[in-house]
């Protein structure tokens, strides 16, 4: 059964119909010139019902030429393809795996339908013009995303789906790029973020012989990223919140980590060096912050006035003597004389 898988692919990499690559892939493809790229663009937001607080999600091809054809979508062990959600995608019931198989006549009678998850080839319903076929290889990714889980294409056979390029008799076929320049590439609805990248086969200006193969990874039209203004990561560029947003850390005063200091300034340093508080004062010959001093006819601290012996706090000329050295009055009444001579 691998040989015949192995062999149906190889055909098809001949033909150019998907975009099966050999390990050989990329020296014999050249790689996406300038200017394509893979985008997610938001196409509807969902509130109250089954499908509230899920977003719907398309992805497109961008492409430099309105005759571009994306003839394939696919991946394998050397182009891996991934197409991830951090939830579910949304599978309805009664949907479909490619976009070209879905039958709009059925919305009216089930409207979450509109909104199922599939993959295509520019087609987004039965009516586009476009059939979309896949092939599997060691694995079946296909029915992994019908279980809304995420599809990863990485085995050494690989696995696709693609639409045959039809020629230039028709290019208004949705898997020409047209007057958007773009293609869709697969619908996906969830309440989770989306990520991945894709192996896309491009026939550029209609014309097979001037083919690219490569991997891109999904963009986003709506930048995604924390949209709250209070958070402390806000991106103002971004238009679609991706639940990222961070607030400030326990403890903290800003998204710095900063603490307050003991000034109640948010990351400050303190009270500075050689001042005794907030308001910049320093402390005053008694030690008080802020302090204006000995008061005037204060001696010290304390309230103290001079004696009168100029001592401060002093208790002045002890009792029974007559100046501050100590004498008493002689005989004679002269203050430390030597009394009456003989």
């Amino acid at each position: 059964m691998r040989i015949l898988i192995t062999f149906t692919l190889a055909l098809f990499c001949l033909t150019g119909a998907f975009a099966q690559l050999t390990p050989l892939s990329s020296m014999l493809f050249q790689p996406a010139p300038e200017g394509y790229w893979l985008g997610a663009e938001e196409y509807a937001t969902h509130t109250g019902g089954d499908l509230d607080g899920q977003t719907t999600w398309r992805i497109y091809i961008h492409c430099v030429n309105e005759t571009d054809y994306l003839s394939s979508v696919s991946g394998d062990d050397n182009n891996t393809f991934e197409l991830n959600t951090t939830t579910s995608w949304y599978q309805n019931g009664a949907g479909v795996t490619f976009g070209s198989e879905a039958n709009t006549a059925f919305y009216a009678f089930l409207p979450d339908l509109e909104y199922d998850s599939w993959l295509t080839i520019g087609a987004e319903d039965s009516n586009g013009g476009v059939t979309v076929s896949s092939i599997t290889g060691d694995t079946d990714p296909f029915a992994v995303f019908e279980a809304g889980n995420n599809m990863i294409i990485d085995d050494g056979t690989g696995s696709a789906w693609y639409a045959p390029f039809p020629g230039t008799g028709d290019l208004t076929l949705p898997s020409f790029a047209g007057s958007d320049l773009k293609v869709l590439v697969a619908q996906v609805t969830t309440d989770g973020i989306v990520s991945g990248q894709m192996q896309l086969q491009v026939f550029m200006n209609a014309d097979q012989t001037e083919e690219w193969r490569d991997v891109l990874p999904i963009l986003f039209s709506n930048p995604l990223g924390c949209t709250d203004a209070t958070a402390c990561n806000y991106d103002s560029e971004a238009t679609v919140d991706d639940g990222s947003c961070e607030g400030i850390a326990d403890g903290a005063c800003n998204c710095d980590g900063d603490v307050l200091d003991e000034c109640g300034i948010c990351g400050g340093s303190g009270i500075p060096e050689g001042e005794c508080d907030c308001d910049g004062n320093v402390l005053d010959e008694c030690g008080v912050c802020g302090g204006s001093g000995i008061p005037n006819g204060d001696c010290d601290c304390d309230g103290n006035v001079l004696d009168e012996c100029g001592t401060c706090g002093g208790a002045g000329i002890p009792e029974g003597e007559c100046d501050c050295d100590g004498n008493i009055l002689d005989e004679c009444g002269t203050c430390g004389g030597a009394g009456n001579p003989e």
